[in-house]
């Protein structure tokens, strides 16, 4: 991980429906809209927001980690109804591993409707086709089948099960790890 970001701005990127782009300080009630709600963070390390303070310590985190590491949060922007609807990052890539891990979150109003997954495939196009990655993987509790679902759908391979890898409410967690290869992405 180095200390500075070498991508100097949020990029945009698009999709038929959605809208992947920097969150800002606008986006605090929409960002909490979700948030706070117990259902979006069961499988999540964090807690739920409990108030718009919260939210704004997550803006100011998600700012200063784009600024001194080797990450990038976008906001997804559903385009129809001009809302923020959920985030999704690539995080810890650099130019010796060529490899990035992605986590997301999305409320829980959107949920089966293909979004992440749409969401998620745009990330990996740009992945391989920007920061020139050679792998993308991402992780999620092992009861979280929505998620290991999206992995799925986006084309990403199921590898394992890390046994109790994190410890997350009070407890040790199983975490299945999904992957993709640039040359699976090309092919």
């Amino acid at each position: 991980m180095s200390n500075v970001n070498p991508v100097k701005e949020v990029p945009i990127l698009e999709t038929g429906r959605l809208l992947l782009r920097e969150l800002t300080v606008l986006d605090t009630d929409d960002i909490f809209e979700y948030a706070s709600q117990p259902e979006t963070i069961i499988y999540l390390p964090w807690e739920s927001h409990k108030s718009q303070d919260d939210t704004l310590s997550f803006l100011k985190m998600v700012s200063e980690k784009f600024s001194t590491s080797d990450n990038i949060n976008w906001g997804i922007e559903f385009k129809s109804k001009r809302k923020i609807i959920g985030s999704i990052e690539i995080r810890k890539w650099n130019d010796i591993n060529r490899c990035g891990d992605i986590g997301y979150a999305l409320s829980p109003a959107y949920w089966n409707k293909g979004i992440m997954s749409e969401a998620l495939r745009r990330v990996i196009k740009f992945a391989f086709e920007e920061l020139n990655l050679n792998r993308v993987e991402a992780h999620c509790d092992e009861n979280n089948t929505g998620s290991y679902r999206v992995m799925e759908k986006a084309g990403m391979k199921y590898e394992g099960t890390l046994r109790q890898k994190v410890f997350v409410k009070g407890q040790f967690v199983s975490m299945k790890l999904y992957s993709l290869l640039q040359s699976e992405y090309n092919s």
